[in-house]
C-alpha cells in the first residue's frame, strides 16, 4: 500500500520542518508549500490525502486557500486540517465555515496531529470523491 501523502502548508520554515519530521517518522509522504498560491498548485498536482494548512499566512490566508481548494473539483474532496495560533472560537468557526474538516491549535501535540490525520484519511477513504463515481 502506498504511503499516505500530506501537504504541509506554513509560511514558517521551522514549523514546516517540525511537522515534516513528525509525519515522516509516522511513515507519511510529505510535500510542502510555504505560501497559499504554491499550496493550491501543489494540491492540484500532487493530490495529497490531507492538507495541513496554517491559517495566518501573508498574501493569501489559509481561509482563502481553503475556499479555493474546496471550490476546485480536482481538490474539493481532500480533507483540510487547519492550524492556528489563535485560540479564539472565531478562528475555529471561520475555518469550518470555509470547508476545513478540523482545526488544531498550535503548539501541536504530535500524537494528536497523527491521530487526526489518520482519522481524516480513513473517513475520506470510506466515501470516494464524486468525480471518481462518474468514471
Amino acid at each position: 500500500m502506498p504511503r499516505q501523502k500530506i501537504l504541509v502548508v506554513d509560511d514558517e520554515p521551522d514549523v514546516v520542518a517540525f511537522l515534516e519530521r513528525i509525519l515522516v517518522a509516522e511513515q507519511f509522504e510529505v510535500v510542502s508549500a510555504y505560501d497559499g498560491i504554491s499550496a493550491i498548485d501543489i494540491a492540484a498536482a500532487e493530490k495529497p490525502d490531507v492538507v495541513l494548512l496554517d491559517i495566518m499566512m501573508p498574501m493569501m490566508s489559509g481561509y482563502e486557500v481553503c475556499e479555493q481548494l474546496k471550490a476546485d473539483p480536482v481538490t474539493q474532496h481532500i480533507p483540510i486540517v487547519c492550524l492556528t495560533s489563535a485560540v479564539t472560537p472565531d478562528a475555529r468557526v471561520r475555518s469550518l465555515q470555509v470547508g476545513a474538516a478540523d482545526v488544531l491549535t498550535k503548539p501541536i501535540l504530535p500524537a494528536e496531529l497523527v491521530a487526526q490525520l489518520r482519522r481524516h484519511i480513513a473517513q475520506a477513504n470510506v466515501a470516494p470523491p464524486a468525480q471518481d463515481l462518474e468514471a
